[in-house]
């Protein structure tokens, strides 16, 4: 109960001295900033004869360090279906608290800087940077919150990058909704109360009293290791809320969602789901009549079918970068438009299968920024866009419609993420995402020393395959950020004329590297600095996952020229190792003539996602690979 007395402590514009000064942070050393308070309050109001919701939060941060200075940019979003139904922000206070020869010296927000920004078609947020904010200032803000959409209530996240010293959260529910929660990574709360509300209310025709909801931690630490994961909402403590039934003033009840099956028959009848499907299958079996090309496709056998057909929907329509499980035009519409959501396109696509005879099913998943499905909860909100599960001649294959560089049955890396739900009343169930070939990054070097220059000059060619490959070719300048620091580009770099699927993406430039000297001694990397030199797991334990989001293999291929009168004094010696998690081998061979070098390295790591049981043993390995890789040639003059 003593928990809950804090919140009325918390008045906005009232700091303490206390929290001014900085004596009381000392145990916060490793931290930028620290959450000094955080609490939310969910409340039924009606208007316009209906109810919504009104949430207001309040927050106060210490910010500790320079680089905590980042903290007072605020982004609150705000979701928008069209006019009529929007959430509204509104009542946007802030200020900075700095203390200045032991006086609260404030600053505060002026509401002529605050920015509305379209993230999306449907998501949009307020933009504020809080003013006069220092190393050791205080910074609080508060807004509330106004939303018609009764299945949001808004959820609650106790924990974030940096410390919180009090969290608590308030939900007051009205008789006419029941909600139901999850509660992440919390075995219990440091206080928790239900209670029905003071005070009685009236809606249409019935009386009625709230039942208020309460919950509060105390001294959560800071979600620190954020190293190959998917998304830090699967692992921070939360809590995330759905409304589950609707009891109307007449006593009628609606079940909202209470089992996966009744999630999949709900969306098989939706018009933005099951429905467009359909009509996309009808108005597919008019395009035939005058498309030459999918005439021509009728006539493949099924696997060529369904693999062109994939690609012609990547060709003739465009993703316009939203994501959604549901379409929010019609199919005439997306069809004029020839443009859409990863909803519209790979629903059309659906129905394009489905009118060539192919059987093709929804699935819909989680991508990796938005978190993981926790499968025995049938929480629509868990999944945020759709992918397809082709079965041909008894094969089945997972495909979608808006990459055109990824070739059929590949995802995007970002829909790796564990399991998806089929869509389908007889073929309802879950499929697994998780992709066991290796995508590929070679690095192939034909080099020669230059004593007199201190440069290693030569022939690179970069080669890569799927997910990498498509890391590039989304990125053009990619390559050019990786050498801006260490090499120097001798002409252009050279492109693929194409980027075609079904072959590897190939880079290819010529460059020089500067190498150390000591003592008349030259010393490099075999590699240079194309293979890591350093573990990329620091942690000395973890309770989660290592999430490398798909396998990988990494081969290194150096052939070094040393001119006459020069001799390899060190060479790296030659390590092998395979177990279940990588393999890996490194080997150096000094040419009969002793003036050229090769070395060559492969390591694979097997599994896209690791186990915390495993994190030992493959932290371990990966330092064996590391220490390989820091082994330098020397090359001295004779």
């Amino acid at each position: 109960m003593s928990l809950k007395a804090q919140r009325e402590k918390i008045k906005f514009g009232a700091v303490s001295l206390s929290d001014l000064q900085s004596d009381d942070f000392e145990k916060y050393e490793d931290a930028e900033a620290v959450v000094l308070f955080d609490g939310g309050v969910a409340n039924f109001i009606e208007e316009e004869g209906r109810f919504i919701i009104v949430f207001e939060r309040t927050r106060r941060i210490k910010i500790l360090t320079k680089s905590g200075l980042d903290f007072s940019n605020i982004n609150i979003p705000y979701y928008q279906q069209d006019m009529r139904n929007t959430e509204l922000i509104y009542d946007i206070k802030a200020m900075s608290h700095t203390l200045v020869n032991g006086v609260d010296q404030k600053n505060e927000l002026n509401k002529s800087d605050i920015y509305d920004e379209k993230i999306n078609s449907n998501w949009h947020q307020k933009k504020f940077a809080i003013p006069g904010v220092k190393e050791g200032s205080v910074i609080e803000y508060s807004y509330i919150l106004k939303s018609p959409f009764m299945f949001n209530l808004p959820d609650w996240e106790f924990q974030s990058k940096i410390p919180t010293q009090y969290s608590e959260y308030e939900v007051h529910v009205v008789p006419f909704y029941e909600y139901t929660y999850l509660a992440q990574g919390i075995k219990k709360f440091d206080y928790s109360n239900s209670h029905v509300g003071i005070g009685s209310r009236r809606f249409a025709t019935i009386d009625f009293k709230e039942m208020v909801y309460e919950f509060a931690m105390k001294d959560t630490p800071a979600f620190t290791d954020v190293q190959y994961i998917t998304s830090i909402n699967d692992y921070i403590i939360k809590m995330d809320w759905q409304l589950a039934k609707i009891i109307r003033p007449n006593g009628s009840k609606e079940e909202i969602i209470t089992t996966w099956a009744q999630m999949v028959e709900s969306m098989l009848k939706s018009d933005n789901f099951g429905k467009f499907i359909k009509s996309s299958s009808k108005s597919v079996e008019k395009m035939i009549k005058d498309d030459q090309r999918l005439q021509e496709i009728s006539k493949l056998e099924n696997f060529e079918k369904a693999k062109e057909l994939t690609r012609y929907v990547k060709e003739n329509y465009r993703w316009n970068r939203m994501r959604g499980k549901y379409a929010s035009k019609n199919v005439k519409e997306f069809l004029n438009e020839t443009t859409g959501s990863t909803a519209e396109l790979n629903l059309f696509l659906i129905g394009m299968l489905r009118a060539f005879d192919i059987e093709a099913y929804p699935v819909i998943l989680s991508t990796r920024d938005h978190g993981k499905i926790k499968i025995d909860y049938p929480f629509e909100s868990f999944f945020n866009t759709l992918a397809i599960l082709v079965e041909v001649d008894q094969q089945l294959y997972l495909t979608e419609a808006t990459e055109k560089e990824l070739e059929f049955g590949k995802l995007p890396a970002e829909y790796l993420n564990e399991k998806g739900l089929i869509i389908d009343n007889e073929k309802q169930g879950w499929v697994d995402l998780n992709i066991t070939l290796p995508s590929l990054e070679s690095e192939d070097m034909k080099l020669t020393l230059n004593p007199s220059t201190l440069k290693l000059e030569g022939e690179f060619v970069k080669t890569l395959t799927d997910y990498d490959a498509l890391r590039y070719i989304r990125n053009k300048n990619l390559i050019q950020t990786e050498l801006n620091n260490s090499y120097n580009l001798i002409g252009d770099i050279q492109y693929p004329e194409t980027n075609s699927p079904s072959t590897p993406y190939t880079l290819k430039y010529e460059a020089s590297y500067p190498v150390s000297t000591f003592e008349g001694k030259i010393y490099f990397h075999p590699f240079l600095n194309k293979a890591p030199t350093i573990n990329p797991l620091k942690a000395e334990d973890r309770t989660y996952p290592v999430d490398f989001t798909y396998s990988q293999k990494k081969q290194f291929n150096t052939i070094i020229e040393i001119p006459d009168g020069y001799s390899f004094s060190v060479i790296p010696e030659s390590v092998q190792f395979s177990n279940s998690l990588i393999d890996f081998s490194f080997e150096t061979l000094l040419d009969p003539s002793k003036q050229k070098m090769i070395a060559i390295s492969t390591y694979v790591l097997k599994k896209a996602v690791y186990d915390p049981k495993e994190y030992k043993q493959l932290k371990s390995y990966l330092a064996q690979i590391t220490e390989a890789y820091n082994k330098q040639i020397t090359v001295e003059k004779q």
